[in-house]
């Protein structure tokens, strides 16, 4: 009941310490009006009060404060990602269909490179366009399992301040695990009860799959760009249109409830990556007499549980970057329903081409890849787990004997029942306990370490399966730059105290 005089007290004290203070420093002005206010409600929350403030601060810098275009290399860097990704999935494509040793680099800078590139866009739009109509009936189909199928609804982190004082939290529907094991049925009875399609048909139509992709993540990303608009709902980041539509214009675009980042996020994508791996087992079986190698069973299984596990621990998801701080553009809509499932079944896709006589592995060999899988894997969800139920309660005792067990084994760490933890003057916590407490990005690190155990698992005999750890490798070591700049920005002098603890990114001792 005192959230309204709450937040009257915060703009006159931000008022007053504005106009009497020269100081531009955000930390600094929360510190001064968290003292002031505190003098007057000693009963108040003071995490409560933080929230407010930035609430406050983050709504006098909106539309005032432009943020420099320099991720990804500003401007030209966004550019060259906007032409280049999409061509750097039509080369690897065109690697392994379009020669007799399906996995050998070609030259891309020949004219038959550019005539595939145009020839399938041209079969696409003439000849194959139900493609384009399957796929729209797939993501419809998945939007409808995610609005009608009964779902648990959880409060995400705030994001603002209501008109009465309250925090303000989005709702979402969790229903993932469901549409999952209806999505699989469905697959099921259309290719193997009713064989309406083949059960390769996925694998045969791998390239114009992906070029419908391609065509409709940019119509979804200029309707989504038009959305925020309509709604008033946008803040450009730079004053460039090519580098804002990449990056996106609103960080939660809702068609009315139907949260569009969220979806986009964990829906049609990682399910057409597990149904084109099924699609590509399939394929190996037609072309090698009913045979399948060990390696295409095993990689399938471990990115099956990867999947599963994404649906099963859903509510995770909310307090991830991509939730919580990534703007939805262009960025993350290919991302999520082009490279996702059209890149990450690298793997799986090229063993398909190859006999499984010359996949034959070691047991010694196939042993150090199957632990390679599963500690990453292990690794990978525990992290997440522990960030995620200390973002809800920092008092959660972070993990049972059997996480303690694992990390005291695999880094020598001591058992830590009670989390360790900053508490920042803006506010949140920032844990340096757990697997958070011996790198910065732990969970990151399982995803490499698993990572490379698929990639392994394609043996040696050509550079294409290794793509996928370079990229990923890449790809995470950019991401814990732009966190990190974030976090400084955010935290200031608490997040350097935070470094200065957990001073190693990814791997102990290492780097």
């Amino acid at each position: 009941n005192t959230g309204n005089i709450q937040l009257q007290v915060i703009y006159t004290q931000f008022n007053t310490i504005n106009t009497s203070t020269n100081t531009t420093s955000s930390e600094s002005t929360v510190s001064l009006i968290s003292n002031r206010i505190m003098q007057s409600f000693r009963s108040s929350s003071h995490e409560l009060l933080n929230v407010h403030i930035f609430a406050l601060l983050d709504d006098e810098q909106k539309g005032k404060d432009k943020i420099k275009a320099n991720q990804f290399g500003g401007v030209p860097g966004v550019t060259a990602m906007i032409i280049g990704l999409p061509l750097s999935l039509f080369y690897l494509s065109y690697c392994l269909t379009q020669n007799h040793d399906s996995g050998t680099l070609l030259n891309p800078f020949t004219i038959e490179f550019y005539h595939y590139i145009i020839g399938i866009h041209i079969q696409l739009i003439t000849t194959h366009y139900h493609i384009i109509l399957i796929l729209v009936c797939y993501l419809l189909f998945q939007a409808s399992l995610a609005i009608m199928l009964p779902s648990r609804i959880v409060s995400g982190t705030p994001v603002g301040v209501n008109q009465d004082g309250s925090i303000k939290r989005l709702d979402y529907k969790l229903n993932g695990l469901m549409a999952y094991l209806l999505t699989f049925i469905a697959y099921y009875i259309i290719c193997y009860h009713y064989h309406t399609i083949p059960s390769t048909f996925l694998a045969d139509n791998f390239t114009l799959l992906l070029v419908a992709s391609n065509i409709l993540s940019f119509i979804i990303a200029i309707g989504v760009s038009i959305l925020a608009y309509q709604q008033n709902n946008y803040q450009f980041i730079s004053q460039n249109l090519m580098y804002d539509f990449w990056m996106g214009y609103s960080r939660n675009p809702r068609l009315y409830n139907f949260d569009l980042k969220f979806f986009f996020e964990g829906r049609p994508g990682l399910m057409l990556w597990i149904l084109l791996n099924i699609s590509f087992i399939e394929k190996q079986k037609q072309n090698f007499d009913g045979h399948y190698s060990l390696s295409i069973i095993i990689i399938n299984i471990f990115q099956i549980l990867f999947v599963t596990d994404y649906y099963y621990f859903e509510e995770a998801i909310l307090t991830t970057w991509d939730i919580m701080e990534e703007k939805f553009g262009l960025m993350m809509i290919w991302g999520d329903i082009v490279f996702v499932p059209f890149f990450f079944s690298i793997q799986i896709h090229y063993l398909s081409l190859h006999s499984p006589s010359i996949q034959i592995l070691s047991t010694s060999y196939l042993v150090f890849c199957l632990c390679l899988c599963i500690s990453g894997f292990l690794l990978f969800r525990i992290a997440n787990l522990q960030k995620h139920h200390f973002s809800h309660d920092s008092s959660y005792v972070l993990g049972l004997s059997c996480y303690n067990y694992f990390l005291k084994r695999l880094f020598g760490m001591n058992r830590c029942n009670m989390p360790k933890y900053i508490q920042t003057k803006r506010g949140p916590k920032i844990l340096y306990s757990g697997c958070w407490g011996i790198a910065r990005r732990m969970n990151l690190t399982g995803d490499i370490l698993q990572s490379i155990g698929w990639c392994l698992l394609c043996s040696f005999n050509h550079f294409i399966p290794y793509t996928y750890i370079i990229y990923l490798t890449v790809c995470f070591m950019h991401r814990e730059r732009r966190d990190n700049e974030v976090c400084q920005r955010k935290f200031g002098s608490d997040w350097n105290r935070y470094t200065n603890i957990v001073q190693w990114r990814f791997f102990p001792n290492i780097y």
